[in-house]
Parts: structure tokens; sequence; C-alpha cells
């Protein structure tokens, strides 16, 4: 089954701000931000902002659909053959109206009032509010979508299911692997699906994606994502044995002492998941190679069990069926619904006046940063409006850190958390103002500032948050409570692009779980943006100065790198994001 997709046809998460992403030598990019230099670092800062996605015909009836990016340089070739008219091809309408006013600042401004894509909002308005003036589904009525991002050390902290199962392609060759992950059921539950969720639509970073329903269908092609599977016995047959010019590799270790006919027994029962492991390796990252096919499977890949379970059959293009599985239309090919390098899972249907992601643009950042988002039809419910959803942050009416008589889901001057190497949460506390936002990041993530990072141990990685409601200048103590007890050699470090990471000293750490630091509005030391403007900006995070793995980095930003990794090479254009901050 082939599924289209436009570009134009979905948009990125409102209100969300990424890393810029600027083609080696392109100019357009400053010309746009010296007419909006505070949009640096937005979704804006982009070639999405002037180039649209497309679509070609792989062969009849089968078209493929790419990203602005990817279909920039199909379309004017990698060699740049394609030349000016099909590079031209490629501009969305904004694009093309800041091109027919002479590509320069002054076009940036001369296009301000005019509504290029035709949505009833001028140019102006629309960069504005952080939306493509040049896609007309992506206006300023809309919000985003309700969402939770996992990482890779989140997942794996979750309750974890080992299935041993076939994987029975149409003409890639049928595999017998055992792979470790989350059941999706578990992982939706987790993130606070809504009674009114129908199933997923789980897109891998090409834009390729599959839908699930929830329940069970009597649809043979659709793979449900609620319950088990049936029991599915092993099949082996030394012509079918890939080593011996065969179609079905055996050649996992999970196969060995296996018999043709064996029940396969996997605890639990066979279930949907998101596998990150398999055979106890991390997936292979996800690649495009050179003829813009996906190779790879990881980091995360959708594992449907076979619904009709049925033997490894002849791949669909050879030759010789006369063998003794020969290709069956009616088996049973789940690979083709497990959906590799999985970055985004919708939950279906979308809240109303909720805007989508753009699916060509959004996922190689998750590709490298090894997360995945799940948005859409989840509780939405943020109560004391932090950004961390009720699913996330809990909803505990006896959990009040101050005792101050509101829960702490409540109350805007405390948070839970999740950290982002478990599943633990860490309680915030200011003793003024208001949490504002709040997110949790690797510390490696390459959102995070690099620079100066000293060789310690950060066992909870880092948090971003912001306190804001304050008096110019004023101080406050800001309480973090671990899931752990904090040893009293412990070190806290904040990060800004001006200091890098620099030690802040406690106010209290007595060796219980909870520390305490004073924070100052406009101290450069322990305010991120150095400005006494009643918001406190605070990165940190908690180090150890003993055990654990620990790494030095220098120099540079905690914007990443700009590479795709290609079967020639390295190739700078799509991975642009960072992450979702503020």
């Amino acid at each position: 089954m082939i599924r289209v997709f436009s570009c134009l046809g979905v948009v990125f998460l409102a209100g969300l701000s990424f890393a810029a992403y600027h083609h080696e030598g392109e100019r357009d990019a400053d010309q746009f931000l010296t007419v909006y230099p505070n949009k640096a670092g937005t979704k804006l800062d982009h070639c999405a902002l002037c180039h649209s996605g497309g679509e070609y015909e792989k062969k009849p009836g089968q078209w493929v659909s790419l990203g602005s990016c990817q279909w920039c340089h199909y379309s004017y070739g990698y060699d740049g053959s394609g030349g000016k008219t099909a590079l031209e091809g490629t501009l969305n309408p904004y694009g093309m109206d800041y091109l027919e006013n002479n590509r320069n600042a002054d076009a940036v401004r001369a296009i301000e009032d005019l509504d290029s894509d035709g949505d009833g909002f001028t140019n102006k308005a629309e960069i504005t509010a952080n939306r493509f003036p040049g896609d007309n589904t992506d206006d300023p009525s809309m919000v985003a979508a309700p969402y939770r991002i996992y990482t890779m050390a989140q997942l794996k902290a979750m309750s974890q299911h080992n299935q041993f199962l076939l994987m029975n392609t149409s003409r890639s060759g049928d595999f017998y692997a055992e792979y470790t992950g989350v059941p999706i059921q578990d992982l939706l539950a987790d993130a606070g699906i809504l009674q009114s969720a129908s199933g997923i639509t789980v897109y891998a970073p090409d834009g390729w994606s599959n839908y699930h329903p929830l329940e069970l269908d009597t649809d043979p092609e659709l793979y449900h994502v609620n319950g088990t599977y049936p029991s599915a016995s092993y099949y082996y047959a030394p012509e079918a044995e890939a080593s011996s010019g065969g179609w079905c590799d055996y050649s996992a270790p999970s196969c060995q002492g296996r018999s043709n006919g064996d029940t396969i027994s996997v605890s639990g029962g066979l279930k949907m998941i998101l596998a990150y492991s398999r055979e106890g390796l991390d997936l292979d990252t996800g690649i495009l190679n050179e003829e813009n096919k996906l190779d790879g499977e990881g980091p995360f890949r959708v594992v449907p069990p076979q619904k009709a379970p049925s033997p490894p059959d002849q791949s669909s293009n050879a030759d010789n069926q006369n063998v003794i599985w020969p290709y069956n239309y009616d088996w049973d090919h789940n690979a083709g619904a497990a959906s590799r390098s999985a970055t985004i899972i919708k939950v279906e249907p979308l809240p109303a006046g909720t805007t989508d992601i753009n699916v060509m643009e959004a996922g190689w950042a998750y590709v490298d940063q090894k997360k995945i988002i799940v948005y859409g039809a989840i509780d939405g419910s943020d109560s004391n409006g932090n950004g961390v959803l009720d699913s996330e942050e809990g909803v505990d009416a006896n959990e009040d850190f101050d005792a101050d008589g509101i829960p702490d889901y409540q109350d805007t001057d405390t948070t839970h958390v999740r950290q982002a190497e478990g599943v633990d949460k860490i309680c915030l506390h200011t003793s003024n103002g208001d949490f504002v936002t709040v997110e949790a990041l690797s510390d490696d993530d390459p959102a995070v500032l690099q620079t100066g990072k000293p060789s310690l141990t950060f066992p909870y990685g880092t948090i971003k948050f912001e306190i804001a409601g304050l008096a110019a200048g004023e101080s406050v103590t800001l309480s973090l409570d671990f899931p752990d007890n904090v040893p009293t050699d412990a070190q806290y470090y904040k990060v800004d692009s001006s200091n890098g990471w620099h030690e802040v000293p406690f106010d209290s750490n007595d060796g219980d779980s909870i520390i305490a630091i004073t924070l100052t509005d406009g101290d450069p030391q322990t305010d991120a943006d150095g400005v006494a403007n009643g918001t406190i900006v605070d990165p940190g995070a908690l180090a150890l100065t003993s055990g654990g793995d620990s790494s030095s980095s220098s120099g540079g930003g905690g914007g990443g790198s700009c590479f795709i990794k290609t079967a020639g090479g390295e190739f700078s254009w799509l991975k642009f994001f960072s992450s979702f901050l503020q």
C-alpha cells in the first residue's frame, strides 16, 4: 500500500521553536532575518519558509513524496544539474513572491502585506504568529495539538516487552528476530490517550506512514494496537535459508535451538511494540541513501506481529516460485506495516482547531536525538500552565511540596517533570514567581550547549525552565527534589551561551534528596538571558563528581551538526531541529 502526503498539506506544531537549518552557501535566510531578527531559531528560519515539498512517480501508480529539502535536491540535482528553472519550481507562493521582488531584505518588506498563500492572513501576520506564509493550511487561527516527547532512556526505563517473531516481507527478504521495546498500548496510556481516539498513524522521517486502528480490525492489512496477537509457530526449511540461496534469514541468535513446527512462546503474548533493540542491540540508525531510500531500522521501529501466522514465503519478485513456500499474496506480510525509523506517532483524530506536524520536515532531528513524539488525541490538560502536561506531571492531590493547600499539579510555583534519563520525576519549586516552561533534556542533547562541559556524570540530564512574574532583579530560591539522595559533594551547573557550563553554589545540600540554589533575575551567572526583565531562564544540571560514564565536550554550540549520512558520505542538508524548545 502506498500513501501519498503533500508537504503543503501538513504543518509544524505551532508555537514551538527549533534550531535553524541553513544550507551551505545560501544567502536568503540572512535577508529574512534582517527584517525579522526575532525569528532566528524558529521554524521559519529554514528552507521550508520559501520552498515546498513535492512528489514524483517512481513507477506507474507509485508516488514518492519528499519534504522541502529532499524535493529541492531531487529537482535541482545533487550536482546542481537541474538548473535555475528546476530550483525555482520548488518555491512555494511566498518564495515566488520573494523571488519576484528581487530576493533581498527589501523584498521581504515589500511582500509583508501580501497574502501569498491565500489563507486570509497577510504574510506579516503569519510570520508574527510563527506560521508559514506560503502554506495555506498553516495560519494563526490554529493551535498546537497536545504532545509528549520521549527519549530513548525514558522508553528503556518503562516496562519492556521481548518477543521473537517472523518479519514477513513481500520482496526484500524475510527474517526471524527478537525485538525489545514498549507495547504501544502502554506508551499511549502513559501519554494520556483520550477515549475519543480511534487509531494511530506512524511516520518515518521520509514521510512514509502506516495507520493502525486501536482495536482488532477485520481488514488483514490493518494491524491493531491494543491487546495481543495469535501465537505462532517457527517455520524452517533448508531451501528457504538465505545463507544457502533462499529468502529467509535464520541467522539471529534467537533462532538457535528452534526446529520447524516449534511453538513460539512469548511471555505476555505477541503485541505491537515500539522496538528499540533487536537481538539485544540498539537498532541501526535510519539514513537516506543516495537513491532517497530509507536504510536502517532505528532508533525506533513499530513491530506488529502477524495477524494470521504463516510461513516465510518466497519473494514476490523471485523468478523461481517452485519452492516449499512460494509467494502467496494472501499470506500475512507484517513487515510492510513495521514502520522503520519511526519518529512521530499521531493519535487520531486530531482535536478540532489544532495543527498537524509537517511529517516531511520534523523527523530527522528525532532520529539523531533518539526521540519520538506522540501527539494528537491525548489529554492536553496542563493545570498549572508550565508546559508539562498533567499526564506527565501526575494529578495526585496529596502532593503539595510547599504545604500551601494547592496540589502541585495545580500550583504555578511547583512542577514535577520526568527526568530525561528515566521515568522518575524531579520536583521543582520556586519561592517566588511562576514556572512557565519546563523541559527535561539529556545532557548531550543537541539543544544543550556543550561549551565548557565538565567531565562529570549528569544522572538526570538537564532541566530547562523559565520563572516569570518576578520584579526586575528579584532573587528566588529554587528547590529541586530528586528521585534519590544527592551526595554532599555533588555540584550544580548552569548552561548559557555567554558562560557555557559553569558551577552555581548550593544554598543547601545536606545529603537528602532536596537541594536549593539562589537564582537572580539579570545575574549572568544564574539567569541565562542576563537581563533583569522579571524572568529567569535556567538550563541547568546536577553533576556527580564520581561514578558513571563521563565525557568532556568543548567548543561549539548546542544546535548539532547539519548532516545526514548517506552511502556516499556526509551530506549537509536535513538535520536542522535541535529540540522542541521555546
